[in-house]
């Protein structure tokens, strides 16, 4: 289960190198703790959320109900910083890692995946400021 957009948007920093980055394309802390804050209704539905995570393309959020893991990334379409807009790609993935018997025998609750999906899309959608480009 995997589905994504790209977005415009200058909402988020997409300047300023930080130290702790692992790359100077490393934006997206600020957008991962919007989206968390977002996400944070989901938990009267049973999910859960990790702090925001860096990766080398940007940062991600786990999202989990039960034995499903969801990941939610953001990550910034550029080599640094660039002027406005900014476009990132935001996808939301079932992910159950490297465990083999999980990913040939549990079969993955899809109407969890598309919760953590709408709501994501709903929250990007609702904001002014920033721009569907590609769904």
């Amino acid at each position: 289960m995997h589905d994504q957009m790209t977005i415009e948007t200058d909402l988020f920093e997409h300047r300023e190198v930080k130290p702790h980055f692992i790359n100077p394309c490393c934006f997206g802390e600020d957008f991962a703790g919007w989206l968390k804050q977002e996400l944070a209704v989901l938990a009267a539905e049973g999910f859960e959320f990790s702090d925001p995570i860096q990766e080398d393309y940007g940062w991600g959020i786990w999202a989990s109900r039960g034995k499903d893991p969801y990941w939610i990334s953001l990550g910034y379409v550029g080599d640094g910083p660039q002027e406005e807009p900014p476009q990132w790609v935001v996808s939301v993935d079932y992910d159950p890692g490297l465990n083999l018997v999980k990913r040939l025998f549990h079969k993955p609750d899809s109407r969890g995946f598309e919760r953590v999906r709408d709501r994501v899309w709903e929250a990007i959608r609702a904001t002014n400021g920033i721009k569907v480009v590609e769904l």
